[in-house]
């Protein structure tokens, strides 16, 4: 959103559309697609001819009085659909100039997810709750119903609803809230006993400062070599076939089954380790370049510490407690956490090392948590205190 200083947070339902409402929301998604696509070729005309774009304003204007008239369809879906559309378009074409992404694609209904935001105004969208069961009311789809596993607050505010087809069919909506400006009571300054240090560890996930390993199952190892098998199958389809997107389509059902098992173990560990600490203290690693290389590139995206590292952040921040970034470049590894002796001769793999200084025996992942850990509480304190 536009203010960073305002909380949102957002509740996504699956939802089972009746067969009236399936055709609705397809013909939704088709309008966003076509109004999208044709924006894109719109800009990339004019600046191909060295003539300034249109702004978000301009091309919502143009697509009224325009698009609309030569296209009736575009007036029977969601008018906030089209609106915002356009304005993600502009959005992604300003990411693009200033080199924070890839050129805009134009978007197709074969093999890619399907989604629209719609905008809340006068009650037009509503969730209601029958137990686990209830429904969530859409402009011009009507009352979807719903499994409704989680209520919102009273005091939060209903800003927008976002609408997703994933390729194997099934549907889900997102509802974002504002969440009310409330102050939230700072805990306790952080001691050696109430800070947890992360140390991140590939086959680990991290090592804690109490030496204790987080658990992670690696669920894309476990189902490689079914997803091999299935884009083997694939390899062999026709092109835009049918057979060709119903393979597609249960790849995708792997790649989702494991993408959700990532996000709830994110969700459930970071939940518990910010119930249990005060602060935590985590390295800023590259993830991003960590997992473009040869070496790790795999394993660096199976853990999805990157999310996790969010989900723990948002939550400290929520009870009022500390996330405390280290340097990357601090020397968590080689430096003995008994001495403080830096020893430059640790190499990349070896799980222990003795302390040429003090003579300790030094188990690395352990050692480095524990210093993460110090060093972080060292950070914390030194902007705290003025020199």
């Amino acid at each position: 959103m536009a203010d960073d200083n305002v909380a949102y947070r957002a509740i996504k339902y699956r939802v089972y559309p009746t067969d009236a409402q399936c055709e609705k929301l397809s013909q939704t998604f088709g309008c966003v697609r076509k109004v999208y696509n044709d924006a894109l070729s719109l800009q990339n005309g004019l600046y191909e001819a060295d003539m300034p774009a249109f702004g978000k304003i301009e091309l919502n204007a143009y697509c009224n009085r325009v698009w609309k008239k030569e296209f009736p369809f575009l007036t029977e879906v969601d008018k906030f659909a089209l609106t915002n559309s356009l304005y993600a378009l502009c959005t992604a074409r300003k990411n693009f100039f200033e080199k924070r992404a890839s050129h805009p694609r134009y978007k197709s209904r074969h093999g890619e997810e399907q989604t629209y935001t719609t905008n809340y105004t006068n009650g037009n969208i509503e969730v209601v709750s029958k137990g686990r069961r209830g429904y969530v009311k859409l402009p011009k789809v009507g009352k979807v119903p719903a499994s409704i596993h989680r209520i919102p607050k009273k005091n939060w505010v209903l800003k927008s609803a976002t609408v997703s087809q994933q390729v194997n069919g099934k549907y889900y909506i997102s509802v974002l809230y504002r969440l009310p400006d409330t102050f939230v009571e700072p805990a306790p300054l952080p001691t050696e006993e109430t800070t947890l240090g992360l140390d991140y560890s590939s086959p680990n996930f991290y090592i804690d400062s109490n030496g204790n390993e987080a658990g992670v199952m690696h669920w894309f190892r476990k189902s490689e070599e079914r997803l091999a098998k299935e884009q083997r199958k694939l390899s062999h389809c026709k092109r835009g076939s049918n057979r060709y997107f119903k393979q597609k389509a249960r790849i995708s059902e792997i790649s989702r089954s494991v993408a959700n098992q990532r996000l709830d173990f994110c969700h459930k560990l970071s939940r518990k380790i910010a119930n249990s600490y005060d602060a935590v203290c985590v390295e800023d690693l590259d993830l991003r370049a960590m997992a473009q290389t040869l070496r790790f590139g795999k394993a660096v995206s199976d853990n999805g510490f990157g999310m996790f590292r969010t989900f723990l952040q948002y939550k400290l921040a929520e009870q009022g407690k500390y996330y405390i970034i280290v340097d990357k470049w601090y020397p968590s590894t080689k430096t003995c956490r008994h001495c403080g002796h830096k020893n430059p001769d640790v190499q990349l793999g070896q799980t222990g090392w003795v302390c040429p200084h003090c003579g300790a025996v030094i188990d690395r992942d352990i050692n480095a948590a524990i210093n993460i850990r110090t060093e972080g509480l060292r950070i914390f304190y030194a902007e705290r205190i003025p020199a």
